[in-house]
């Protein structure tokens, strides 16, 4: 696209969206604009999509783009390193070292708006950058998503889907294939949107069964969950969750009234409302609204490059087209070509282009904020809310353990108490077979419900990321849009219920003591540590 096309571009996202159709002069072969009116969509159930806002993003030439860079360049060299080796495999290691001290750099450097923030973007309380390990390795820092396995416990199980079940196995990409690492490849994804075969992202890798491999597993690498998060129905891994939750004999918030002890429980049951066909409606309804939100701020708001596009860059000014002379100084942190990350996809691949998951690169729209990450944020938001996820005692918040939900194998009997897991890979013979290991008892008593939703919303936002179409901050900051958003939602929820119902949830933000914020929603109105918010944020 060239700079007249894209002032055209720019024009359109500003005007009432006519104008999308003579970009690129409206008929080139090129890919379509993944729905860039969407954000301009008026909804009843909220308000507009323009009412809310995000932060800026990074700058392209800022530090912090830089160091999510890096971090995108080591989430594609361990794509096919298993979850459970992180903790002995030495490229893990060297990726938490040099990932750290690139986050440091760009938590310090505050003349960019957009910089990266504890508290919100990286592990660590408020003010405070955690130490990055494999063991915290590509996770965001939520409560409770530190603890045991990287892969949620909501991921790895079949699903009762009435008589009926959902089995979470998948058919993986093949390992080590990564795409559009050669200039012209590139090149071609970034004018057409599609790859060598003609396809668009949403049919990438779909041309040979080479592509995949022959046994159907968990998801047991991050190239599994590029895998997924290709191919989901946006709001699945929640509303799965949901249906884990009601199976397993999750509570309901104290809140509603028709939960444990509260004042309808002995007479009166939920159903369509604060029941279980309002919860497994509601984790649906708010995906289409959380959509529609970021596309506004995707489109009519900060049209973010994708990190393939910055791959580019780095490649052209560290090693430039056809040789030396075809470098472009473009002003990015001179580091960004030189680290131990970007050393070795040029070794592996003779080119600074981030290795991609999928043969035609990222989808065609804006990289902030992500569209995943907005419907985990709204969904697991919900189920915080509806679902007992934390007990206070003594002026303690104490998250609920995951084990107090009950394995369900059969469709009679009170259950057993539920299994915790670790997902992993075997490599026989007839090729890679994934592992499902039960987890020791001082790891699974150390999971929470709270922790295993949280870990489930960065699971599909960063599994965005380690397919290599998503930044870092794309993720969390759409996270709390989300949140923000379903709050609004629960918030009229709890005037337009003639029970008249609270919600309470703790938040995804860590405060400067690295404890969450909790949230309060009653009366129509939404407090934060017992201070009434405005929701039209991204965060709370």
């Amino acid at each position: 696209m060239d700079e007249d096309e894209f002032k055209k571009l720019v024009a359109a996202t500003q005007g009432d969206g006519s104008g999308f159709a003579a970009v690129l002069g409206g008929a080139t072969g090129a890919a379509a604009f993944t729905n860039p009116q969407a954000g301009l969509a008026f909804d009843r159930l909220t308000q507009h999509p323009s009412a809310y806002s995000m932060p800026p993003a990074p700058k392209v030439l800022s530090v912090t783009a830089a160091a999510e860079m890096t971090e995108l360049y080591w989430m594609a060299l361990l794509r096919d390193v298993p979850f459970d080796q992180f903790d002995t495999d030495q490229r893990a290691a060297a990726a938490a070292t040099e990932i750290e001290s690139r986050f440091a750099e760009a938590v310090g450097d505050t003349g960019d708006a957009g910089h990266l923030i504890t508290g919100v973007d990286v592990p660590g309380p408020a003010g405070a950058l955690s130490d990055i390990t494999p063991q915290n390795l590509f996770r965001l820092g939520l409560p409770g998503e530190e603890l045991g396995p990287l892969v949620s416990q909501f991921f790895i199980r079949d699903v009762h889907y009435g008589t009926q079940r959902i089995d979470q196995k998948q058919l993986p990409y093949k390992k080590g294939r990564d795409y559009l690492t050669e200039f012209p490849d590139w090149l071609r994804a970034q004018s057409s949107g599609r790859d060598g075969k003609g396809q668009a992202y949403p049919q990438s890798n779909e041309d040979s069964a080479n592509n995949f491999e022959t046994n159907r597993r968990y998801v047991s690498t991050p190239r599994d969950l590029a895998r997924f998060v290709n191919k989901d129905a946006l709001h699945q891994a929640y509303f799965n969750a949901a249906l884990l939750l009601l199976s397993g004999g999750a509570r309901w918030t104290p809140g509603n009234p028709y939960g444990d002890g509260q004042r309808l429980e002995p007479r009166e049951a939920g159903f369509g409302v604060l029941g279980g066909p309002h919860i497994l409606a509601l984790v649906s309804e708010v995906a289409t609204r959380a959509l529609k939100v970021v596309w506004n701020q995707k489109w009519q708001v900060h049209l973010r490059l994708r990190p393939e596009a910055y791959g580019g860059l780095v490649h052209v000014q560290k090693i430039g087209i056809g040789g030396s002379n075809g470098k472009r100084p473009y002003g990015l942190p001179g580091w960004v070509g030189t680290t131990d990350a970007a050393k070795e996809v040029r070794k592996q691949h003779k080119s600074l282009l981030l290795p991609m998951a999928f043969t035609a690169g990222s989808p065609t729209h804006p990289a902030y904020g992500a569209g995943h990450a907005t419907v985990a944020g709204a969904c697991v938001t919900v189920l915080k809310a509806y679902f007992k996820t934390f007990t206070n005692e003594g002026g303690v918040d104490i998250p609920v353990p995951f084990k107090t939900l009950k394995e369900r194998e059969q469709p009679y009997g009170a259950g057993d108490t539920i299994k915790c897991y670790a997902t992993g890979i075997m490599t026989s013979p007839e090729g890679d077979e994934g592992t499902r290991n039960p987890l020791p008892d001082s790891i699974a008593d150390t999971l929470t419900i709270e922790g295993e939703l949280n870990k489930l919303a960065t699971n599909v936002a960063m599994g965005r990321s380690m397919g290599g179409v998503h930044w870092r901050t794309d993720n969390t900051r759409s996270l709390m849009l989300g949140e923000a958003l379903a709050a609004r939602i629960l918030a009229d929820i709890t005037t337009d219920a003639n029970e008249k119902p609270t919600f309470t949830f703790r938040s995804f933000a860590r405060k400067m003591d690295g404890e969450p914020k909790k949230v309060r929603i009653a009366h129509g109105r939404v407090y934060v540590d017992d201070v009434l918010v405005d929701t039209n944020s991204s965060a709370l």
